[in-house]
């Protein structure tokens, strides 16, 4: 019960940062809100605010904000109506809810680096039989200090550095007070990455002995680790997005709908509160990203829209509007019962057999 309402809670806040971001841009350019929606289908809440409707309807999977003079059949022409606006004022009003998702998820990875962003000390656990590191002599509870001369202080980037090797690699140890010196020749293996596209690196047959430590920094050097989080992230998302795009790889492989986005949450309420900061970040950041997409109904969709009106100086009809619309919303649909199944087949014996 716990983790759903962390799942309801956390995904209802993603919404309403989103939206949030519609609604002040909204107020901003003088545009008359008319209601502000938590949720989809039958209304659990409803209140009224200076004649805007509030409400939070029972299917926490989005939400929105209906501006006065949003389509074009009800369109009055009146000063305070969405669709009076100027070009770039309508893209701005779209615009914002993915900014405010952006700069919320910026302001997460800014706490998560005051908090301390958790890494895995260099220490070696386990050595594996039958590999490189065995036949040299490296063993249990040595503790990396460089690997080809680069200095190591953390497991990814000792790992990072290895997988990138060719032939054979340089690695200096601390067992106890000795420091030593090992030529380590590389074993090529097959594995998935991020994306679930399959790569060789060079391993040499050993394992974490999981020594979690915290890097933590002060508040203006958080702001700047938050940039290189978020600028990197953001490099990895739209890269992904990519892949899918291209076909490298397999879109049930990399896409999580909402039972996915639960189990992810639930698993990183175990862990912490880093954890678990660190999910709605990404979460905010890949909706944004997604949201851009030139996609009628999505964000991106509508700027799209908005600045081919600008071009040629003339509004489309409303029969391309309502054709534009219905595909758009088919995508959606389509999209949803897909990754709905597949949520089921990846991860309904891991939340449902528990």
């Amino acid at each position: 019960m716990l983790n759903i309402l962390g799942f309801i809670v956390i995904l209802s806040i993603t919404v309403i940062i989103h939206e949030l971001g519609h609604f002040i841009s909204a107020k901003l350019h003088n545009v008359k809100v008319e209601k502000f929606s938590i949720g989809f289908g039958p209304v659990i809440f409803k209140k009224i605010i200076k004649s805007i409707e509030f409400l939070i309807c029972i299917i926490p999977l989005g939400g929105y904000v209906k501006l006065a003079g949003d389509e074009r059949s009800k369109f009055k022409n009146l000063p305070y109506e969405f669709l009076a606006k100027s070009t770039f004022e309508k893209i701005r009003i779209v615009f914002f809810g993915p900014l405010f998702n952006y700069i919320f998820a910026f302001l997460i990875f800014w706490i998560i680096a005051m908090l301390g962003i958790p890494y895995e000390e260099p220490v070696v656990g386990k050595v594996l039989e039958d590999y490189p590191a065995a036949a040299v002599g490296i063993k249990e509870k040595d503790r990396i200090l460089e690997v080809n001369n680069i200095k190591i202080n953390s497991w990814t980037k000792m790992a990072n550095t290895i997988y990138k090797s060719k032939d054979k690699v340089f690695i200096k140890v601390k067992r106890n007070d000795q420091i030593l010196d090992f030529v380590v020749p590389l074993k090529s293996k097959e594995f998935k990455d991020f994306f679930g596209k399959k790569r060789y690196v060079s391993v040499i047959g050993i394992s974490s002995a999981g020594i979690i430590k915290f890097e933590r920094y002060n508040f203006f050097m958080a702001f700047f680790k938050a940039i290189q989080l978020i600028f990197s992230l953001t490099l990895t998302i739209i890269y992904g997005f990519f892949l899918i795009i291209v076909g490298v790889v397999p879109f049930k492989e990399a896409v999580a709908g909402p039972l996915g986005i639960y189990y992810i949450t639930s698993e990183a309420m175990k862990i912490g509160i880093v954890a678990l900061l660190n999910t709605v970040a990404i979460l905010n950041l890949s909706l944004a990203v997604m949201n851009l997409f030139p996609i009628p109904v999505f964000d991106g969709g509508h700027i799209a829209i908005f600045l081919f009106e600008g071009i040629r100086k003339k509004p489309i009809s409303e029969k391309t509007e309502n054709i534009l619309t219905n595909i758009g919303f088919t995508i959606i649909g389509i999209l949803f019962v897909f990754v709905f199944y597949n949520d089921i087949v990846r991860f309904g014996s891991k939340i449902f057999l528990k």
